[in-house]
């Protein structure tokens, strides 16, 4: 894939690039003029001084649209998405930030929504939804430490999802069905109504049903990935004089992939199934619902007043998201079971009502002003001040068979009720100065207080009473932390070189379940923040014209590493034979290091215009001290790739054909701190061809063509798949 990258550019930067694009856009004009507000200020996404991808809304719309985290960060080197199969618990990693699936852990990338962070809680706060990718205007992410401006968490990076706003100027919109593999159906509408000269509406729906899938269960004739959403969005925007103002209203419920997995047991490691046993990876014969639901209210307020001499912006958010997660915990059935005996693969029956469900609600109320200074001669500034406050709640329920004589063998299983509360307050400031007309030096830095609480007690369904030693949790942690960038950068004609000092933390916090007490190991009740310190340098700008390369280096070193493991028990364990459950804690010390390189180029070939979007990264590092000492981070792949190809060409009189393809790879790495399994590597590619004329777009696509099938996880008895190849058709009207 690297030589086909390789020849693709060669041919696009070789080629004359002087006359008018397809898409309407001069193809002469330079790359990479996008604006984005990534340091909290609009600036050309060219001249920030940090790794950085942008997407507008043509080059989404070119790609078919980013209809999730995993489609977006596959276009993103040093991005990497921790796929557990399910929306729920999967998450997003950047330059090895840690990933912490299925724990209460805070995520190591910050997630943010118009400037909102909208990260936190114990199920779905570690990605966006679905919603967060609807009617789209920009996508940014930063790679690299951003704690001086953004705060918590925001160690590997951020992202940062831009909605289209209201547009009084003029009355616009789209409509778009479209059809697919598993009898999926779906139809998008958002109208952009002008109410009067400075007035406007702007409501979107969104409708998607998906009523088969690729994994299936027989026992409950159920679809493990069968899916549907709604959603409904308003938005009310003013814009008059020096004063602008939005007002956003939300909602959507979705029906989610559930948590799937194939039993996997060699032959000759459990007593109890000496021959081993394993299931078909596409049918999965569970008894207890697999189920995954989320519905999410959002409501927003942004508004902005340019003073003359300085902008300030209030934002004001409140985010609400129940959530629900239902899976089998023993992976079989009574059907199963029974035809697994017959054939000799188990020696002794196990108990196959092992259910768990977890319920959760998160109440996110975020506040964030900040004032930009308009430059004063060489000098630059921004102060802000932000308050984040999370309210999460969680129900577990962990059901088994009432066998036996003594109480905890009759008892039905275990409910546990955790409450969790986050506050964290935060002042932040940057200020730059122009050293020469073409060197410039900007101080960044953030003070930030978090306060934790957790309660939670572990309760006998039967009886109500307590069940099980160390579930009755009352604690709380405190913490105060000031992240600072330190950035030289020097530009000269169309190139801009930087070398950056910075900091960031991921907030440590609480272990919420203690899992099952037969487990091996014990689980800690809380962890510490992660610390990190990054260098970095940086080169960006125009090769020619229209060839436009961005290539970064980077050393972090990490104290306090956060890390997942588990608690030893597993499908088919003797001593505990039930599903592992995760954890978190600090592994001590470690050094990560990483180069990547991104080319966008554009030219025009064959009468038609092809702009290429290719990236490249290489990481590494080791744990340096404490008990894991000499370990590869888990979750860091050692490379990662992508590239866009999109071409446009004039096939007749007012109709444009197009095509796109779509690449991404991953090579390397391990899944978890025991150093196995692997990290599985892969290639997918994405295709999509089509025509438009006068605003009607007609497009077939197809998701990973080549139908590669590799492996999502690998634990001691259990493996998940990635979904194979997909395919579709959309219609789509503009005005």
């Amino acid at each position: 894939m690297l030589a086909l990258i390789a020849g693709l550019t060669a041919g696009l930067a070789g080629s004359d690039a002087s006359a008018a694009a397809a898409d309407g856009v001069d193809a002469g004009s330079e790359v990479s003029e996008l604006i984005v507000t990534a340091r909290k200020r609009e600036e050309r996404l060219r001249d920030i001084p940090t790794a950085a991808t942008a997407f507008s809304a043509d080059q989404l719309r070119n790609m078919g649209g980013v209809a999730d985290v995993q489609s977006l960060v596959s276009n993103v080197p040093g991005v990497n998405f921790a796929n557990t199969s399910n929306p729920v618990t999967s998450e997003v990693s950047i330059r090895g930030s840690g990933t912490s699936r299925a724990t209460a852990a805070e995520s190591g990338v910050g997630l943010y929504r118009n400037g909102v962070y909208i990260g936190g809680g114990y199920q779905g706060g570690r990605t966006f939804s679905k919603s967060d990718f609807f009617d789209v205007q920009t996508i940014s992410v930063l790679r690299g430490v951003q704690g001086a401006l953004y705060g918590r968490n925001a160690v590997g990076g951020s992202i940062n999802i831009s909605s289209a706003r209201p547009d009084p100027a003029r009355r616009s919109g789209y409509a778009q069905v479209g059809v697919a593999k598993n009898e999926r159906r779906e139809g998008e509408l958002v109208v952009n109504q002008p109410l009067t000269d400075s007035l406007a509406l702007r409501v979107g729906v969104d409708f998607m049903r998906q009523d088969k899938g690729d994994f299936y269960n027989p026992v409950r004739k159920q679809y493990f990935d069968a899916q549907k959403s709604d959603l409904f969005r308003a938005q009310l925007g003013y814009e008059q004089g020096p004063l602008k103002a939005n007002l956003l209203a939300e909602h959507s419920a979705d029906m989610l992939p559930g948590l799937m997995y194939q039993i996997y047991i060699r032959p000759g490691v459990n007593a109890t199934y000496p021959k081993g046993l394993i299931d078909d990876k596409y049918r999965m014969s569970w008894n207890f619902p697999n189920t995954a639901k989320m519905r999410t209210n959002y409501f927003e307020f942004v508004g902005e007043y340019d003073f003359g001499s300085a902008t300030v912006t209030l934002t004001s958010a409140l985010r609400q998201r129940h959530s629900q997660n239902a899976f089998d915990r023993d992976a079989s059935s009574q059907e199963f079971q029974d035809a697994a005996i017959a054939a000799g693969l188990i020696t002794r029956p196990t108990d196959v009502n092992l259910g768990g469900l977890t319920v959760g609600y998160a109440r996110i109320f975020f506040n964030d002003i900040h004032i930009v200074g308009d430059k004063i001669g060489r000098f630059s500034w921004l102060v802000g001040a932000e308050v984040y406050d999370l309210d999460d709640e969680a129900d577990i329920f962990l059901t088994k068979t009432p066998t036996g004589t003594t109480a905890a063998s009759l008892s039905p299983g275990t409910h546990q009720e955790v409450s969790n509360s986050f506050r964290s307050a935060a002042a932040y400031a940057s200020a730059g100065y122009d050293l020469t007309d073409n060197l410039n030096f900007t101080a960044e830095g953030r003070y930030t207080r978090d306060h934790k609480d957790l309660v939670s007690q572990r309760l006998d369904i039967g009886t109500g009473a307590p069940s099980g030693a160390g579930f009755s949790l009352d604690d709380s942690t405190k913490s105060d932390n000031f992240s600072y960038s330190l950035t030289l950068a020097y530009k000269y004609d169309d190139w801009l070189t930087y070398a950056k000092l910075g900091t960031a933390y991921r907030a440590g916090g609480f272990n919420l379940s203690q899992g099952d007490p037969r487990a091996p190991i014990a689980i800690p009740v809380s962890y510490r923040d992660e610390d990190t310190t990054s260098f970095e340098v940086g080169l960006k700008g125009n090769l020619t014209r229209n060839v436009f390369i961005n290539a970064a280096a980077y050393r972090n070193n990490v104290d306090n590493l956060v890390v997942q493991a588990d608690n030893g028990c597993f499908v088919g364990s003797t001593v505990c034979p039930a599903q592992a459950t995760p954890f978190v804690y600090n592994a001590g010390t470690a050094r990560q290091y990483g180069v990547e390189v991104e080319l966008t180029a554009r030219a025009e070939i064959a009468g038609g215009v092809a702009l290429l979007n290719a990236g490249v990264s290489r990481q590494g590092g080791k744990i340096r001290s404490g008990p894991d000492k000499g370990k590869t981070m888990p979750q860091r792949p050692d490379w990662t790739g992508s590239f866009n190809l999109n071409y446009r060409r004039p096939i007749a009189e007012n109709l444009t054909g197009f095509f796109n393809i779509k690449g991404s790879f991953r090579d390397g790495g391990v899944q978890e701190i025991e150093q196995t399994p692997p990290l599985y590597g892969y290639q997918i590619y994405d295709a999509r061809v089509g025509v438009e004329r006068d605003g009607w777009q007609a497009a077939l696509y197809m998701n990973n063509f080549a139908n590669e099938n590799y492996m999502v996880f690998e634990g001691p008895s259990a493996r998940r798949w990635n979904l194979p190849q997909t395919y579709g058709a959309e219609l789509t009207y503009r005005w």
